[in-house]
């Protein structure tokens, strides 16, 4: 579970300087997290124990421009999360009752 989140890190990261590519991964990960119920509190106490976790890991590393960077892009991630399943976990819902009750599961 830890490495898969820090491969979902190291993507959003590395797409950071691409805006195309950041929207095709932050997509896909939203979309892999539809199960979870993400809330703007719930957004908030995640980014904040992660960036409390980088200060006590990396100590003075950890500079404020980085954690204003982490703020950032843990905010954007966080609200396509929530942008994602308010706009799409519907229509999912829609196509998957469609799809049993066309093959009458």
């Amino acid at each position: 579970m830890a490495m898969r989140f820090m491969n979902g890190l190291n993507s959003i990261v590395s797409a950071a300087s691409n805006p195309v590519a950041l929207k095709v991964q932050v997509e896909t990960l939203g979309f892999q997290h539809l199960d979870l119920e993400v809330t703007v509190p719930r957004v908030i106490i995640f980014r904040d124990a992660i960036i409390d976790l980088f200060e006590m890991e990396m100590g003075t590393r950890f500079s404020s421009k980085a954690k204003l960077g982490f703020r950032c892009i843990l905010n954007y991630v966080g609200g396509a999360y929530i942008y994602i399943r308010r706009e799409y976990a519907g229509r999912i819902n829609i196509i998957n009752s469609s799809w049993r009750t066309a093959n009458n599961k």
